[in-house]
């Protein structure tokens, strides 16, 4: 089990160090990017963020204000309650998101583009037995 640990840490290693340099070229780190994928579908409030991403609320309003310098955020006031504050895409990000393409479907396509669709199901299938045991070990120690 010792080398199934170590091939799972050596292929987080490598995805997250894909995803941070591509992530690093459009300027963006890979926090402000949950946070992006947060609010992809609507609007949401910093703290329903800070609950959705698991980070405290400073820490989430920080990663906030420096997407707001980008010009890729922006924070609106609820129309019923003034005291509410909404975080929401900009037509600038929305635009970057729709166009860009390491946010598209295909860019993994394109890197997985030798493998051979029964060397896909095999890692599918695999990938779906491990998420099962690990969901199962959430389940036993939660």
């Amino acid at each position: 089990m010792e080398h199934l640990a170590k091939r799972l840490m050596s292929l987080n290693q490598t995805f997250m160090g894909i995803v941070a340099y591509e992530l690093k070229k459009r300027h963006i780190t890979i926090p402000q990017a949950i946070v992006l994928d947060t609010i992809k579908d609507r609007a949401k409030t910093i703290g329903d963020i800070s609950k959705a991403v698991d980070l405290s609320y400073s820490t989430v309003s920080g990663i906030i204000d420096r997407l707001e310098r980008q010009e890729l955020v922006e924070r609106f006031r609820d129309v019923s309650d003034k005291r509410v504050v909404f975080v929401r895409m900009t037509e600038k990000c929305l635009a970057f998101h729709s166009t860009d393409p390491f946010m598209s479907p295909d860019f993994f396509q394109e890197i997985f583009k030798g493998m051979t669709k029964e060397e896909e199901d095999r890692i599918v299938d695999s990938l779906s037995i491990l998420q099962n045991y690990l969901e199962e070990h959430v389940k036993l120690n939660v």
